[in-house]
């Protein structure tokens, strides 16, 4: 029954703070939420995968065109992807 009071009392002592103490550490939690600046969710150029052509029945010179049509697509999405990037990082070094 001692012990237990004592945990209790020890307890009770250990939050105790002043004023001024729980102030300054509401303003550093305070401060650093607003600094914080969530980073946008990445758009889907960067995260697309390579498309994969499966050769069929066709001649190897339609395989070779399809897989081309792909691997532009890919590019022209990295590049949106890359200007995206670009933009992002002048708003945020700006901050």
């Amino acid at each position: 029954m001692a012990r237990s009071a004592l945990i209790l009392t020890l307890a009770l002592l250990a939050g105790c703070q002043s004023l001024n103490g729980r102030a300054s550490i509401a303003a550093a939690v305070e401060g650093q939420a607003r600094a914080s600046v969530p980073f946008p969710d990445l758009p889907e150029a960067c995260v697309a995968k390579m498309g994969r052509v499966r050769p069929g029945d066709e001649p190897w010179v339609i395989v070779q065109k399809r897989w081309q049509i792909l691997a532009e697509n890919r590019d022209r999405q990295a590049d949106d992807c890359a200007a995206w990037g670009r933009d992002m990082q002048t708003r945020y070094g700006s901050r």
